[in-house]
């Protein structure tokens, strides 16, 4: 190999690395692992007789309680099929999972013993390791104009939302990074092996829009939980009096299922990263006085996290409730 040749070929690599770990000259930090970021950067843990909190400026919901995420250890996301998040953010994992009385929601601190599939060795699959997932993309936290559908294709004000499909089974939903494209496959064939674990609810205040689900598993976990979990959560709206006709507008990653006063309202099913208001519910009826909203979000080998508002009927945001975790 001679030295001009030598010359050429580092040159082509640089090329290479650079075009594959930056835009523009910056490392994209959605494929950094951040593997040390504390679990207070992104969460104030709060009381169960917290005063109650409000929407943010931009009518997202901060406030949580999140069960320590359940093992649901897939080696892709191609599985994410309607069918399978129906079964398996459905499925009764513990007691009360699913309950609408408010008075038997579960405080922060309390525990649930739960069985579910032990971790398979290998961790992530494919190239998923890298970080998965794309950007958030711009406007993330920007109001999409009312019942936009993405790439800039608006729904006319008013319009029904699919019966609070987002969009059809298996569309495409970007290229979710190298994690979408090569971290992909079936489960392992071999029936799973089942562990008992003993998961505790947190009250939470998140610091950002969205509730960055991957960064709760890593600190209440002590970093033993990253991929591959099904996570459960639940708030309380408290409104002075009726409100009809209003939209919950969700965004997740990857499907979620969500629930308002017990009532399965919006499915985001396949593999998906984060937009806020990806799906809108059908309308409803926020009833006066406590009202709660429950989701159930499956990842797999790839960045989690999720982000809910509501918007009133003329298309504007709703905020005038409050938030408690009770």
């Amino acid at each position: 190999m001679n030295k001009n040749f030598k010359m050429i070929l580092a040159a082509a690599m640089a090329v290479v690395l650079v075009g594959c770990g930056s835009s523009n000259g910056k490392i994209d930090p959605q494929r950094i692992a951040n593997r040390n970021v504390e679990y207070d950067q992104y969460f104030t843990e709060i009381k169960a007789d917290a005063a109650p909190a409000k929407p943010d400026e931009k009518g997202f919901i901060r406030r949580w309680t999140i069960l320590e995420p359940i093992n649901k250890p897939n080696s892709g996301n191609t599985v994410f099929t309607d069918n399978y998040i129906l079964a398996e953010l459905t499925k009764e994992y513990f007691k009360g999972q699913f309950t609408a009385d408010i008075k038997s929601l579960p405080k922060t601190g309390d525990e649930v013993i739960v069985e579910s599939e032990a971790p398979r060795a290998g961790g992530r699959g494919g190239f998923g390791g890298f970080g998965g997932g794309a950007p958030q993309g711009a406007g993330a936290g920007q109001a999409r104009p009312q019942g936009a559908q993405g790439a800039g294709q608006a729904r006319p004000q008013g319009a029904p939302a699919q019966g609070g499909q987002a969009r059809p089974q298996g569309a495409p939903q970007g290229m979710g990074g190298f994690g979408g494209m090569m971290g992909g496959g079936a489960p392992a064939a071999a029936a799973p092996s089942t562990i008992k674990d003993t998961l505790t609810w947190h009250s939470v205040d998140s610091k950002l829009f969205n509730i960055k689900l991957i960064r709760f598993a890593l600190g209440s976990s002590n970093g033993q939980k990253r991929y591959g979990l099904i996570f459960n959560a639940f708030t309380v709206i408290n409104c002075e009096e009726d409100i009809p006709n209003v939209r919950l507008a969700a965004g997740s990653n990857a499907s979620s299922i969500w629930w308002v006063n017990g009532e399965k309202v919006l499915t985001l099913q396949a593999d998906r990263r984060m937009v806020a208001d990806d799906g809108m519910s059908k309308r409803l009826t926020l009833k006066k006085g406590k009202n709660l909203v429950r989701g159930a979000v499956i990842n797999g080998p790839g960045m989690s996290d999720m982000c809910v508002r509501f918007y009133n009927e003329d298309g504007t945001i709703l905020k005038n409730y409050t938030i408690t975790n009770n």
